[in-house]
């Protein structure tokens, strides 16, 4: 692994290459077996060190290439982001296991900063039903707030839990 990998967990402002590295390493198994998408054009990734698992999760569809063909790979990872993208991942799950998905995507959980009708609301609820995030403690969601390496690493774990149940 390359050094930089070893550094995400004690990241106090996760990045989306680190993201992108921890997610396709971590869930692998999982984009192995579902269907990926069709090359992506990505034009600002070259001197990355995650290219490989930008690749992987732009491909299984986890994290989405901008419109201008660009990843920012930089780019600071916030709690929605996380959120749409444990949400991605909760939804190749649930193809392999209908019934383990049902009791997270049938909850609607309530948040003091997130209304139902926010774009975001889905991907946050549903990764908070699946027990991926948790909800601050004053019951806010907190869309903006920058991720840190140890929250995202908690979170992908809990993702590959669920993915090692989705196969059994």
């Amino acid at each position: 692994m390359p050094p930089e990998f070893h550094t995400i967990e004690t990241s106090t402002m996760l990045s989306r290459e680190q993201l992108a590295a921890l997610v396709g390493v971590r869930l692998d198994s999982l984009f192995k077996r579902v269907p990926r998408r069709n090359a992506v054009v990505i034009t600002d990734t070259r001197g990355s060190w995650a290219v490989p698992w930008i690749m992987s999760v732009t491909r299984a569809g986890v994290m989405e290439v901008y419109p201008n063909h660009t990843f920012q790979p930089a780019a600071v990872v916030r709690r929605g982001d996380l959120a749409d993208a444990a949400s991605r991942v909760l939804s190749l799950i649930a193809v392999e296991k209908p019934a383990l998905a049902s009791s997270w995507k049938s909850g609607k959980r309530q948040f003091a900063d997130v209304p139902p009708a926010h774009l975001s609301y889905p991907a946050a609820s549903v990764s908070v039903e699946a027990g991926v995030m948790q909800p601050l403690s004053d019951g806010s969601f907190q869309l903006a707030k920058p991720v840190t390496g140890a929250e995202a690493v908690a979170a992908v774990k809990k993702l590959e839990e669920l993915a090692e149940s989705a196969r059994r």
